[in-house]
């Protein structure tokens, strides 16, 4: 879909207001990662914002019987924010968290659900506090609403948005031209995947390289998660062969953790 939800605050830098030395009121959009229990009646929220990349929050009161949060804490949630952020911590408190948006299906279907929680457990690793990255929080809603709505064929949605959002943090892969002598190589009949170097090196120069040989449909494959609207991936079959490839590359130059987080036999 091309609109993302009513993001008034996608549209401008994370608003602040002053108070204690060293100490500030934020006001941000932010997608609910994960929430923890914490204390008799308190959840710890660790949230994505548009603004300011990662960040944790104690929501005091949210698992009270009056809690004054509502959904805005929901996991996967969109949410207006409002914390306040200390340069001396790195929990902080939340004040008010109201509802833009939000995937109820993704809760109430187990397969949906695992789906989304990959995408959240890709950003746990890779999004970094007070590094924002914009287009990757955009990618994400887009991925958690095709999640919401697909039947099936969740693996492929999942691995798209992993080479997507890869890219989007600096590590595209090259997939249409030799990492060596630089010719497309979309007519050989094989190729060598490296993810270690990156991308694909053609059936010459691939020889005595260190990756995996592909055949010419897999890297078709590959291209085409990376580069296909969500919307014709969602109506796609799933490509769970290039699965294995997609996590060795996010793992090389990402996280190695990634590949051991992933379990896509789960989806059968």
């Amino acid at each position: 879909m091309k609109t993302y939800s009513r993001n008034l605050s996608v549209k401008s830098a994370a608003k602040t207001d002053s108070t204690a030395i060293g100490r500030r009121i934020v006001r941000t959009e932010a997608i609910c990662l994960r929430t923890t229990r914490t204390r008799e009646t308190s959840k710890l929220v660790t949230f994505f914002s548009f603004d300011t990349g990662k960040l944790t929050c104690l929501a005091k009161g949210a698992r009270g019987p009056r809690s004054k949060f509502g959904a805005g804490l929901e996991q996967f949630a969109v949410s207006k924010i409002i914390y306040y952020y200390h340069q001396m911590k790195t929990i902080y408190t939340i004040s008010d968290a109201e509802l833009v948006r939000s995937f109820p299906e993704l809760t109430m279907n187990s397969t949906r659900f695992l789906a989304a929680e990959q995408l959240a457990e890709f950003l746990l690793r890779t999004v970094k506090p007070h590094n924002p990255a914009p287009r990757v929080y955009r990618l994400t809603i887009t991925y958690l609403a095709a999640l919401e709505t697909a039947d099936s064929h969740f693996p492929a949605l999942v691995g798209s948005f992993l080479l997507k959002a890869t890219s989007f943090l600096g590590f595209r892969p090259e997939l249409r031209r030799c990492l060596r002598c630089h010719r497309p190589i979309n007519k050989d009949k094989s190729c060598v995947f490296d993810p270690e170097q990156g991308g694909v090196f053609c059936s010459e120069c691939g020889q005595g390289a260190s990756g995996k040989s592909i055949k010419r449909e897999q890297l078709q494959d590959l291209v085409y998660l990376l580069y296909t609207p969500v919307k014709e991936i969602a109506e796609s079959p799933p490509a769970e062969e290039q699965l294995s490839l997609i996590l060795q590359f996010v793992s090389a130059h990402i996280d190695p953790l990634l590949l051991n987080s992933f379990n896509w036999n789960a989806f059968e």
